[in-house]
């Protein structure tokens, strides 16, 4: 598995992770908070091409680096959202479509609740989650109906993966499914 993970340097901590296939070098950049000199650098020496830039959600510390990054990998962008940090185009994604990377295919599933329209990106054995599962935590909401919604979502689209899938938040450090779905306390 060719992983890479990146703790940005904004306010806020965001995470941008790096995936690529193994067999064709083909990668997709999941968020991209901000435009750090790490993300290049990671796909030269592992020798990549980042042909898609996926964004789980709409808040600023997940795409305020998104203009960079398209002008210097090329990328498509596939989002939640249109528009991105101004970004025009792009491939609105939605719950139940899929995502090829190189010979690797990833479910997209919704994880709203966070934000009005979420997505998660599921390979097998990995998601992707933004900010809608963390490390024993969850993304914060703003009315008690997109709370239940979230944790609706979480049940039905993350927590039916298998125990050993690693979970790959928008802040702080990676865990698993069977972690989250014994030890989070907004689940337990």
């Amino acid at each position: 598995m060719i992983l890479g993970h990146f703790r940005l340097d904004n306010p806020l901590e965001s995470n941008a992770f790096i995936h690529a296939c193994p067999e064709t070098r083909e990668a997709v950049l999941v968020d991209c908070g901000d435009f750090d000199p790490r993300l290049p650098e990671f796909v030269r020496a592992q020798e990549l091409r980042l042909t898609t830039i996926f964004i789980t959600h709409e808040h600023w510390d997940h795409v305020q680096g998104l203009p960079l990054a398209v002008k210097h990998f090329g990328a498509r962008v596939v989002s939640a959202i249109p528009e991105p940090s101004g970004v025009k185009e792009v491939h609105v994604a939605q719950p139940g479509d899929t995502l090829d990377v190189g010979k690797m295919t990833a479910r997209i599933v919704d994880t709203s609740g966070h934000t009005s329209v979420g997505l998660s990106l599921v390979f097998p054995g990995l998601t992707f989650t933004g900010d809608a599962l963390f490390a024993g935590s969850i993304g914060g909401t703003k009315t008690p109906e997109s709370y239940a919604l979230q944790l609706d979502n979480i049940r039905k689209n993350l927590f039916t993966l298998p125990d050993d899938t690693i979970v790959c938040p928008g802040h702080g450090p990676c865990s698993t499914i069977g972690i989250e779905r014994q030890f989070n306390p907004f689940f337990v």
